[in-house]
């Protein structure tokens, strides 16, 4: 970041973002003096979007920042002699601002990065109650859901981004299609989906049918979020620093994000360290009957823990892409 004026009035525009809890667009727009500007992001995985992505992975950047973004790839570089660690919490919403997915992305130390899912239904305690983990979102905000994710997991959210699942088709679109592979063909009019047995790329209307189908599937939500972590290893494996920017202009309007966190530079940390583990945290019993919430899926918060922990010295999945429900 240069040190001129205009990095200060960004800065400033962002505590105040923080303290009012309104658009940055909005608020750079007021501190530059003209309308507001599209922002940008990415997804990342999610997410997820979850979709990520899924992500996705994703994350939002205002054009302020893309426009500077080589001075900034190099001072980042520069002046970060070890990456520090980072929880971001990602969660991939509907039309409706229900969570469809819920992501944990850890970057640690070593560059190695972690995507976590965690199953919406996950059974939790959130503010003394047991409940849905997506409906602590509906109930609470993001800030209620991060606190549920870190109790949960052992792992302290650091940032988080909320993304609009629908950027699940404009992800596939800028990487040119993502290839992905599934063991038998199958159709849901819930989702739209409509797909061959086999590999096959996606790309735009079919992307978010892929990543949002559980109707028809064996193992129902648990198959969706193996969908989407296959869609994001596809899309980020084409992905390179480089091309961040294109990757930016397609999927901003669908991302918002806490004004805390450097996306550019997590996102360059997360890329550069090459190593990324796809999981998703240990269940039991995935129908299991609440007092007044229908089923759920069982989780057992000591063992979580556990699993968060040992996953940065797991190997990562090696072999192709794999084949999926």
């Amino acid at each position: 970041m240069t040190n001129d004026r205009t990095e200060q009035l960004i800065r400033d525009a962002f505590a105040d973002e923080a303290a009012h809890a309104v658009d940055s667009r909005e608020v750079l727009a007021a501190v530059r003096g003209r309308k507001p500007r599209r922002s940008y992001g990415l997804v990342l995985a999610a997410a997820a979007v979850v979709v990520v992505v899924a992500a996705v992975a994703t994350f939002v950047v205002p054009k302020v920042f893309r426009e500077s973004t080589p001075a900034a790839t190099q001072q980042h570089q520069q002046a970060t002699d070890a990456i520090t660690p980072t929880n971001v919490l990602v969660v991939g919403t509907d039309a409706n601002d229900y969570t469809d997915s819920i992501v944990l992305v850890r970057l640690a130390e070593d560059g190695t990065t972690s995507v976590i899912s965690l199953p919406r239904d996950s059974w939790v305690s959130s503010a003394g109650t047991m409940t849905k983990l997506n409906q602590v979102y509906k109930n609470s905000g993001i800030d209620g859901l991060a606190a549920a994710v870190g109790d949960l997991t052992g792992a302290p959210v650091d940032h988080w981004a909320v993304v609009d699942t629908t950027a699940v088709a404009d992800l596939a679109d800028a990487v040119g299609g993502v290839e992905v592979c599934l063991r038998r063909a199958t159709s849901d009019l819930y989702s739209g989906a409509d797909f061959v047995a086999g590999r096959q790329v996606i790309s735009g209307d079919a992307a978010l049918p892929f990543v949002r189908q559980r109707h028809g599937l064996p193992h129902g939500d648990l198959d969706r979020v193996v969908r989407l972590q296959v869609f994001l290893r596809s899309a980020l494996a084409k992905v390179t620093v480089r091309q961040l920017p294109a990757l930016l202009d397609a999927v901003g309007d669908h991302v918002r994000m806490d004004p805390g966190l450097d996306a550019i530079g997590f996102l360059q940390d997360v890329l550069q360290g090459g190593k990324l583990r796809y999981a998703t945290i240990p269940v039991g019993d995935v129908d299991f009957q609440t007092p007044e919430s229908g089923s759920a899926i069982e989780v057992d918060p000591a063992q979580v823990r556990q699993f968060v922990t040992d996953l940065p010295s797991t190997p990562p999945a090696s072999g192709g892409l794999p084949c999926v429900n």
